[in-house]
């Protein structure tokens, strides 16, 4: 046996055999060089993680506190594997760090998009459910809208629209979840129709009934088949069912869908009225306002972009980037009287507080929004800088001393280098010198031409 394949295949089959005697370490070795020179095969990756569980007694932490050195190195690896996308090195690194916890969720999502992008989609729908499972992070909308998103792109449909649901549960303010739900219900409804009537029966029925079952009128034989064209699939049910809320709805999704937004809009309202003012169908609404409202901003942005010497342009884009801004501070503030207990949603109102310098309406904003463990280390950064720009230094500073021990280098490093340099700045002006001089170096550790701060270490330090 001398090909990869042959050698991957003799080393499962010792794995297989050695969990048959319990021996997990073994078996884990095995399949790990199996899944090392077939990465595309699923048994291989499926066998290696049951084994990685077992090896660890399914504890859900894998080696525990003993491993966090060596996997903060492989997540250091791990990140410069990703910034170059070479994405064979990101899958060898993850399955390297996974050796010493199965359950990470980030390094399951590394395994997940770097076979995606290899095309191994069966194994990257694996990675992805491993990341989100139990041990995992089930509630991390970044993951889950990943998952969701590769479901759709392999065209399972109706797995989609499951994980778009739950998507929609960790934040019900998002529009596009909410859209995709729908746009996976229709198509998973339209294949299966397709499938169950033209693959199973079609060549056993006579032509005219399996017209009748597919709608097909050989009358108007401009149409096409359904499934073929969904605007004229829905176009033809709405004029059969003028009154359905649904249908408008799945229409509009489709427009929405395919970018065209006047049409989408429209289409929303109709569905809006039929329904008597249904107030989840006018977010849907104010959704696609403000994403018609962004298009002209970045339309303006960039035909000022074009011509740097037209002042008239760039006030133009101006304009427009405040009434965007104006909008969705409306939009936002009143669904939050809506969804008072989404905290999602009061974080990114109190960003756009935040960047009118709204410092007393973007506070409280971001202190509840902290508690979301999905955003609490940015709007502890943000609710530090507002209390530094509102002139209360102190507050500032504990709120940075509290989201230190939540970040690391590695993980988010413009935010780790941002608050130590804040941290640095407060413990400067409060004639602090040893403990600003402590932040600065932190910086200076892992970025030496960060902003100012060699010059101010060094001026602390004479």
């Amino acid at each position: 046996m001398s090909s990869a394949e042959d050698i991957a295949k003799l080393c499962w089959q010792r794995g297989a055999q050695a969990v048959n005697n319990e021996d997990f370490d073994y078996a884990t070795d095995m399949f790990y060089k199996s899944v090392t020179l077939v990465p595309d095969n699923l048994a291989y990756r499926q066998s290696l993680r049951t084994a990685e569980f077992k090896k660890y007694d399914n504890n859900l932490k894998g080696a525990g506190m003993m491993s966090r050195p060596k996997l903060v190195r492989i997540r250091s690896k791990l990140s410069r594997a990703k910034s170059k996308k070479n994405w064979d090195e990101v899958d060898k690194i993850a399955e390297e760090g996974l050796l010493l916890n199965p359950w990470d969720a980030g390094l399951n999502a590394a395994v997940g998009e770097a076979c995606h992008q290899r095309g191994y989609n069966t194994v990257a729908i694996f990675a992805y459910q491993v990341a989100v499972g139990p041990g995992g992070e089930p509630d991390n909308i970044n993951l889950q809208r990943a998952f969701a998103q590769l479901l759709q792109a392999d065209e399972k449909f109706k797995e989609a629209a499951v994980v778009w649901k739950k998507v929609h549960k960790l934040n019900p303010n998002d529009g596009e979840a909410r859209s995709n739900v729908t746009a996976c219900e229709f198509e998973d409804a339209r294949v299966s129709a397709n499938y169950d009537e033209a693959g199973s029966t079609r060549d056993l029925m006579p032509t005219h009934e399996v017209n009748k079952r597919l709608g097909i009128n050989p009358k108007n034989q401009q149409a096409d088949a359904p499934g073929m064209d969904p605007e004229k699939d829905l176009l033809h049910a709405i004029r059969k069912d003028p009154k359905s809320v649904e249908l408008h709805q799945k229409l509009a999704e489709y427009y929405k869908g395919k970018e065209q937004l006047d049409k989408a809009r429209e289409t929303y309202q109709k569905a809006y009225e039929l329904s008597e003012n249904d107030q989840n169908i006018k977010e849907l609404i104010e959704d696609i306002e403000l994403k018609e409202l962004a298009k002209k901003v970045e339309d303006a942005r960039n035909e000022a972009g074009s011509s740097p010497d037209d002042e008239s342009l760039k006030k133009q884009a101006g304009k427009l980037a405040r009434v965007l801004l104006d909008r969705e501070i409306d939009v936002y503030a009143e669904r939050i009287e809506r969804y008072p207990q989404n905290k999602r949603l009061k974080f990114d109102l109190a960003k756009r507080y935040q960047r009118l310098k709204r410092w007393s309406d973007a506070i409280p904003l971001f202190q509840q929004a902290s508690l979301d463990p999905r955003v609490e280390v940015e709007a502890l950064i943000s609710l530090g800088k507002c209390f530094l720009q509102d002139n209360k230094a102190q507050l500032a500073e504990r709120q940075f001393v509290k989201v230190l021990p939540k970040m690391s280098a590695e993980e988010n490093p413009n935010g780790f280098k941002e608050v130590h340099y804040f941290l640095g700045r407060i413990y400067e002006q409060a004639k602090k010198p040893e403990k600003a001089e402590d932040h600065y170096g932190e910086i200076l550790a892992i970025d030496y031409d960060y902003k100012d701060v060699r010059n101010r270490l060094e001026k602390l330090e004479a």
